[in-house]
């Protein structure tokens, strides 16, 4: 039975932008596996105090890592509760070579195929029969019996539940850095062989088998046959020559990679649970109580918290981490926190514009200083190790913490800013910038003073650390919201929209915008190219809407929005580098369109049978003469505009493309499909 409950967690290398794994643990020299005399004592001990049998007993004992522990948790058993009785179990550290992960996983138990199905020995998946429940053992002893075949049978299940927990539940990155961090519930088994094999006894897993099966495989060793091979003598070599090395090396950090895997996972937390007690009219015996036990925890478990809760949780482990480390003062981190009120920050010298806390909130999280990362690190994987930290955790995480300042009470309004609001901060964040309190102006000059360059850098990026925040909490700019009822052919994230925008000047025109309107109290009003308001004929100001955002800052490739009724040279010019970017999207389509043309054989018809060496050259001819002109032009643009045409950074952010929104666009405020201004949502 099965399966880890750690929580799991991913982070950035600051540099280079890759996921960071777990913390590794430092490694320190193993113990000596106990000698015989000390492992019939325990052995003596757990048949005294639980009437366990001899061979299960010694199982167990030969598994312990320091006997003399274990037989004194034995004087005082932890009391499990479970429905018809108490489990009594004791904690011990145990030897991984000495114990085997459960080979019936109930987790592939909807992919077993069984006798009545007419299927068995028809293939490899089918070649046995499915491996029975283990059940109690005779004389109320308290232990398992696992009924097989031969040991040709017991391969074969283990082989099947290893193939899918490294599959499914793929503890393998995790462990090679921490190792076991949390107790696997053991019980002794007896394997009971149809043919003339010997029956064996072996501490078998009846939670915590994905992560004992991982161990193994880390360790080279096929589970299925730690029942047979179980040798004191061998282990002892082998703990010696791990010793030699850490001894070598001198520093554990020096210690070869492969040796500290091998270390972190010889030993695991375990525990041994040797007896029960039933309450007095029940029927239950030892197996009915451990299946209780284990469906306690999985079957009936506890709600997880869910991604946002964890993510609040995470955010919290960081600012307190770096707090604790003395890298921001407490005010600063109850600011962070979203702990003071609006007129608070104020009164501590902070700034009260939600807008540049959560800029300072993003930097915090995607810091590239080493001593702010480390400690973003270990706060993070002290909560999970499983995760990689990435730079969508990164951001993930840090929005958090930016909702704190969100005063909407709606709950529905609210989760759907916050997955909006997750996706909002252009992955651009991730590299050098810096969080100031300068004003609105002053930054945004700093920017236009960049992309006039063509080179958007530090201050176009906190321009759209800044901007994200209320474009997402005003309705302005949304994530993707589904498909049924909604008109939405521009299926880019919010942070890759404003990345666009931030490396023009007309971008930067309308983030400022956004942040001044926000901070005065009101909707984000559209600007023209000169930053200058732009309002209907009846004189009403025109305010910002999500399509009218991604139709003014297309994709990189899409050239200029099409104006409807041209009327200068300007607009007839956009017009037509929109048919430009049409037609080479389309040649993109026809080329693969060509590629995917099958030969009878499978492959690629083009790369046999070719096209018209003619056709060729004058295909050739035409593109390389557009190839001499794009720079020239992308050059003058530069000259004239200060635009840079790079594309945008592409924030590796989870769609929900299944997501269905059955509720008006107007949640937030007017999202005509069409961008058109809207008499009584859309004008100030």
């Amino acid at each position: 039975m099965d399966t880890g409950t750690e929580i799991g967690e991913h982070l950035m290398e600051p540099s280079s932008g890759a996921g960071e794994t777990v913390l590794p643990r430092p490694v320190e020299a193993l113990p000596m596996p106990a000698l015989a005399s000390a492992t019939r004592k325990l052995a003596d001990k757990l048949i005294e105090h639980f009437a366990m049998g001899d061979p299960a007993a010694l199982a167990l004992a030969q598994a312990v890592v320091d006997p003399s522990a274990a037989r004194r948790a034995a004087e005082s058993p932890e009391r499990l509760r479970v429905p018809g009785g108490v489990i009594l179990a004791i904690r011990a550290d145990v030897w991984a070579r000495h114990v085997i992960p459960d080979p019936r996983n109930p987790r592939i138990g909807p992919s077993r195929r069984h006798p009545a199905s007419n299927l068995i020995g028809t293939g490899e998946s089918t070649r046995f029969r499915p491996l029975a429940e283990p059940v109690a053992a005779s004389e109320k002893h308290p232990e398992l019996v696992q009924r097989l075949a031969n040991q040709e049978h017991l391969a074969w299940a283990a082989q099947l539940a290893r193939e899918y927990v490294l599959d499914h539940n793929d503890w393998r990155e995790s462990l090679r850095h921490q190792g076991v961090m949390t107790e696997v519930w053991l019980a002794a088994t007896a394997f009971q062989h149809e043919d003339s094999t010997p029956g064996v006894s072996v501490p078998v897993t009846v939670e915590g088998s994905s992560r004992v099966t991982c161990a193994h495989d880390l360790l080279d060793l096929r589970s299925a046959d730690v029942p047979y091979i179980r040798d004191t003598t061998k282990l002892r070599s082998h703990i010696r020559k791990l010793n030699d090395a850490i001894t070598t090396a001198g520093d554990p950090a020096q210690v070869d990679p492969e040796v500290a895997v091998t270390v972190r996972c010889e030993r695991l937390p375990a525990l041994l649970l040797v007896g029960f007690e039933p309450h007095d009219g029940t029927t239950a015996d030892f197996g009915v109580a451990v299946k209780s036990l284990v469906a306690l925890r999985h079957v009936d478990s506890p709600k997880p918290w869910g991604e946002a809760a964890e993510n609040e949780a995470l955010a919290d482990a960081v600012v307190d981490e770096i707090e604790r480390r003395k890298l921001i003062t407490g005010a600063k981190a109850d600011w962070l926190r979203g702990a003071l009120s609006p007129d608070q920050a104020k009164a501590a010298g902070f700034n009260d514009d939600p807008a540049v806390r959560a800029a300072a909130i993003v930097r915090l999280f995607a810091e590239r200083d080493q001593s702010i990362h480390a400690a973003v690190r270990v706060a993070i994987t002290g909560q999970s190790t499983r995760k990689n930290i990435t730079t969508k955790l990164l951001l993930d995480v840090a929005s958090s913490l930016v909702m704190r300042s969100v005063s909407e009470e709606d709950s529905r309004k609210r989760e759907r800013m916050r997955k909006y609001l997750k996706s909002a901060f252009p992955g651009e964040l991730a590299k050098d910038w810096e969080a100031t309190f300068r004003g609105t102006k002053e930054l945004a000059g700093a920017a236009l003073e960049e992309v006039g360059k063509g080179e958007p850098d530090v201050a176009t990026r906190e321009l759209a650390a800044r901007s994200a925040y209320p474009l997402v909490i005003n309705g302005q700019l949304t994530g993707d919201r589904g498909t049924k009822n909604n008109d939405q052919p521009d299926r880019r994230h919010p942070g890759e929209v404003i990345d666009r925008m931030r490396s023009t000047r007309h971008g930067v025109h309308q983030l400022k915008q956004t942040l001044l309107d926000s901070a005065a109290g009101r909707r984000t009003r559209k600007v023209d190219e000169a930053g200058q308001i732009l309002q209907n004929d009846d004189g009403r100001d025109i305010l910002v809407t999500d399509a009218d955002l991604r139709r003014t800052f297309p994709p990189a490739g899409e050239g200029p929005s099409p104006t409807p009724a041209p009327r200068n040279a300007a607009e007839d010019l956009g017009n037509a580098l929109h048919d430009l970017a049409t037609s080479i999207q389309a040649v993109e389509g026809a080329v693969k369109a060509v590629e995917a043309v099958r030969a009878d054989d499978g492959t690629r018809a083009i790369d046999s049978l070719g096209a018209d060496r003619a056709d060729c050259e004058a295909w050739r001819n035409i593109l390389q003469d557009v190839l001499f002109k794009l720079p020239v032009w992308q050059q003058r643009s530069i000259q004239r505009h200060g635009i840079i045409t790079e594309d945008s950074y592409e924030l590796d952010v989870d769609l929900d493309d299944d997501e269905v929104d059955e509720e008006p666009d107007d949640e937030f405020g007017d999202q005509s499909a069409d961008g058109d201004t809207c008499p009584q949502d859309n004008v100030a």
